[in-house]
């Protein structure tokens, strides 16, 4: 009697399981919503001992900077690069480029004076160059 029941029970389980397998199969999926947004938040105004201007952030090094002016140097040092590779007079491979803040920095070790002269006018007359502090020397 009771592994009649036992099979019974096993039989109605495993009708039970696939006929759900089968209802699931023809089922679609409906798309999540979003959850619906926060309600703005109201702002409150600043103590009256607050700074009309707050200075920008300072380290150890010197003021911060943003990741658009880290870009725009990259963009300043391939620009004065690229531009004294192309000059003839101006043995380019020779002379490292660096720029913070649109400061171009040159240095390395050329064959003549009028190298490095040439060198410096070439980096000043690149767009976005502030300034151009020579470093480089004339080989002995």
């Amino acid at each position: 009697m009771q592994s009649s029941l036992t099979h019974r029970f096993i039989s109605v389980s495993a009708v039970s399981l696939a006929l759900a397998s089968l209802v699931a199969c023809g089922k679609t999926e409906t798309p999540v919503e979003a959850p619906p947004a926060a309600p703005p938040m109201t702002s409150t105004p600043a103590p009256a001992t607050a700074p009309a201007e707050t200075p920008p952030a300072m380290s150890a090094s010197g003021p911060s900077t943003t990741m658009g002016e880290k870009v725009d140097d990259t963009v300043i040092t391939t620009k004065v690069k690229t531009a004294l590779l192309a000059d003839d007079t101006v043995k380019g491979m020779d002379i490292s480029v660096t720029t913070t803040m649109g400061e171009v920095q040159l240095s390395g070790v050329v064959d003549n004076q009028m190298q490095i002269d040439k060198a410096v006018e070439v980096a000043k007359a690149v767009e976005g160059v502030q300034r151009v502090q020579n470093g480089m020397t004339v080989k002995q």
